[in-house]
């Protein structure tokens, strides 16, 4: 996820290594150090997917490569990603724009599809455990069908907001066409 997130940031221009990090932290994804940023920048380097430039003084500027922009596409992009997991599909969504509309709506459908399954699921163990656990953990399970159900209103608002925009395509980077 971190090469993604990287690979999707710097589709929007060159940046240095401090500006990259704040931008993962602004995403609202990692609480992320330097000692994560710089090894996956290094290896995304070594992989020919960005390169490296002098930037002001001693910092170094990075930039994706034309490479680079096809790898992130793939793996944005990949079916068989985890619609599952909440932050990879978090981390997808910051970068949907890059994608076909057809392509996002598909992530959306299958991620309503999982969400739906857990709240079915989450209801069920409520139904056998109602007696057998304080209220505490209850209310917990409550709230977690709760979450679930306002993720699924969130993402068919999204659906049919993409279903309108559908005739628009996609977007490139803010300033890039």
């Amino acid at each position: 996820m971190l090469d993604m997130a990287i690979l999707g940031l710097l589709r929007e221009g060159p940046m240095h290594g401090y500006e990259l990090k704040q931008r993962l932290v602004d995403l609202g994804f990692w609480r992320i150090s330097f000692g994560s940023v710089y090894p996956a920048l290094r290896r995304l380097d070594r992989s020919g997917w960005i390169e490296v430039s002098g930037g002001s003084g001693r910092r170094k500027e990075y930039r994706i490569t034309a490479e680079g922009k096809e790898h992130f596409q793939q793996i944005l992009e990949d079916e068989a990603s985890e619609v599952e997991n909440t932050t990879a599909f978090r981390v997808r969504l910051a970068f949907f724009r890059y994608m076909e509309p057809s392509v996002r709506i598909g992530f959306l459908e299958r991620r309503k599809s999982v969400l739906r399954e857990r709240i079915a699921a989450a209801r069920g163990s409520l139904r056998k455990t109602a007696d057998r656990v304080d209220r505490y953990t209850q209310a917990l399970m409550e709230h977690g069908v709760k979450v679930a159900e306002a993720d699924v209103a969130w993402i068919e608002e999204l659906i049919a907001s993409e279903q309108l925009d559908a005739p628009r395509g996609f977007d490139d980077a803010p300033g890039e066409k």
